[in-house]
């Protein structure tokens, strides 16, 4: 039966819970890796590769600690209409008598 609106969801895990299978492959490579890196090799196998191959490397792993910036854009928009502060104080009292 699909879901109809309306109805209160009252089965199937909480938000933000997470999933157990996630969770254990995330908890393994984690193991992994604390491993691997614990025991030299990967300091090891990191210094033989090319210098070219190392910068990739490097490049690749930065992405998880330096957050990536965002597109900025601004709209302006400029007036071409130049006067002097008495006009621009002359428009504004005339438009605050209205």
């Amino acid at each position: 039966m699909p879901f109809q609106k309306g109805h209160k969801k009252i089965s199937g895990r909480k938000p933000g819970s997470k999933n157990r299978v996630t969770s254990f492959g995330h908890e393994m490579i984690a193991h992994l890796l604390d491993h691997y890196q614990s025991t030299g090799q990967m300091a090891e196998d990191f210094l033989s590769l090319s210098p070219k191959d190392r910068l990739l490397i490097a490049e690749r792993l930065a992405q998880y600690i330096i957050p990536k910036q965002q597109a900025v854009s601004a709209d302006y928009y400029v007036s071409d209409n130049r006067s002097t502060i008495t006009d621009t104080l002359i428009r504004l009292s005339e438009l605050n008598d209205v």
